[in-house]
């Protein structure tokens, strides 16, 4: 089972901002159209399952 914490677009909300939850995060993705690029952004939460996401690409961890 994936979860969109393990995703490479799961980008955390910083815990100095106004809107900062404990596991809340934004799914930021790069889109292009015939007009050129822009960024897509919506609010997610760490533990949604994301077997059904079309944009779910594993996070790779590099362990040391």
């Amino acid at each position: 089972m994936a979860y969109c914490d393990n995703c490479r677009y799961f980008f955390p909300v910083p815990e100095n901002t106004d809107d900062y939850m404990p596991g809340k995060a934004d799914c930021i993705r790069e889109e292009v159209d015939h007009k050129g690029s822009f960024w897509l952004s919506k609010p997610v939460v760490n533990r949604n399952i994301a077997d059904n996401c079309p944009y779910f690409i594993p996070r790779f961890i590099v362990e040391t």
